[in-house]
């Protein structure tokens, strides 16, 4: 199960949904109040620790990371230093990838919008999905570029884990 590894299941999901979802390695034991070193241990050799320039934060970071088919760049934000699992970011930039690819990529974002079902917001191609713990946010540019935003709904203090309930 990847990171999003049904941190977004409805409790009326089925379980067996969300792990075909978010189907992926090294994220089993990842949850949202995680430390940075914790994350950073369930994903092994995968991802490896970024400080951003602007804020001096650490993040982590793992690219390529096949996600739905498609090759991401995966950054796992953590709001400050010693600070829990803030923000999961899949990031997918258009390029001269062949035509299978592309295919491939639709059709895996396409699935999650399926399985995710009617968003609660969708606006020249942002649409939102708000879940038991978690919001989702999938950006599509006019040029195929994609961006996935993942996000805790509550505080940290009463975040629960990522693994299906």
């Amino acid at each position: 199960m990847v990171i999003a590894a049904a941190v977004f299941l409805c409790a009326c999901w089925p379980v067996r949904a969300a792990a075909e979802l978010f189907d992926g390695s090294g994220f089993e034991a990842v949850n949202w109040n995680m430390r940075i070193a914790d994350a950073e241990k369930a994903m092994g050799s995968r991802a490896s620790r970024v400080r951003n320039q602007h804020t001096g934060y650490e993040y982590l970071r793992a690219s390529p990371y096949d996600y739905l088919g498609c090759p991401y760049v995966l950054v796992l934000n953590f709001d400050k230093p010693g600070g829990p699992l803030s923000e999961i970011v899949l990031t997918y930039r258009r390029d001269a990838n062949p035509v299978e690819t592309e295919l491939a990529c639709r059709d895996g974002l396409s699935s999650l919008r399926q399985k995710l079902g009617t968003p609660i917001s969708l606006d020249e191609g942002i649409r939102v999905w708000r879940l038991k713990t978690t919001t989702i946010t999938v950006v599509e540019g006019r040029r195929g570029d994609v961006q996935i935003r993942y996000k805790p709904n509550d505080d940290p203090a009463r975040r629960s884990d990522l693994t299906p309930r």
